[in-house]
């Protein structure tokens, strides 16, 4: 893994905590690319802070491509306005809309979890969510994953309170394999939880193949 404060590779891809750092770096092997460095740059309130430091890390002059990549949570609008607000601040290039670049060295883009819906290009189609959903919309048409329903349904039924029904369905699922129970998203990608080749992917790969 490249140096947490050392730019090596021209090409950056900015993430939001561990889970998502590993999730990139088990992709970009799948996806045969090797000129792109993935950096955590911690939670969604670091991220103002840290593009304007950007520049200041041995390498920057190197840089000729930054992707940001981040969960939408409750509001993707809110999201995308805040990470368009954060480039704005550190004087970087500022895409319109998600998952399309702008901007001329570095050329600059973002990508919110968990995507557009399904057979979408609309903007207006950001999913609500995380990581944790995108890796659910890969899963769950597995042959096991109508049993992750059925122990979900049983919960209910006994008066349990699903408070985080996502992570409590994924982690259900990954428990259910012996090559993946216990693992985090990070963990499990490197274990090849994942179908890198799932149409979910689409519009994420897209972006890294073009960076």
């Amino acid at each position: 893994m490249a140096p947490r404060n050392q730019i090596i590779m021209p090409k950056l891809l900015l993430v939001e905590g561990a889970d998502a750092l590993y999730f990139f770096i088990s992709a970009l092997a799948a996806f045969g690319v090797d000129d792109v460095q993935v950096m955590d740059f911690g939670g969604i309130t670091d991220l103002t802070a840290y593009l304007k430091a950007l520049h200041m890390l041995p390498g920057y002059e190197k840089v000729t491509t930054i992707v940001i990549a981040r969960d939408a949570e409750t509001n993707p609008l809110t999201a995308v306005n805040n990470v368009r607000k954060s480039l704005q601040q550190a004087a970087l290039p500022v895409p319109g809309n998600s998952f399309e670049f702008v901007g001329n060295t570095p050329r600059v883009a973002f990508m919110i979890f968990p995507g557009l819906a399904a057979q979408s290009d609309n903007q207006n189609n950001l999913l609500p969510g995380t990581l944790e959903d995108l890796c659910l919309e890969i899963v769950k048409d597995g042959s096991t994953f109508e049993c992750v329903d059925m122990y979900i349904q049983c919960l209910q039924s006994k008066g349990q309170e699903i408070t985080r029904l996502h992570k409590t369905k994924l982690h259900s699922y990954l428990s259910g394999n012996n090559d993946f129970v216990g693992l985090k998203i990070g963990e499990a990608s490197k274990a090849g939880a994942w179908d890198w080749d799932h149409s979910r992917l689409n519009a994420f790969k897209d972006i890294i193949i073009q960076m």
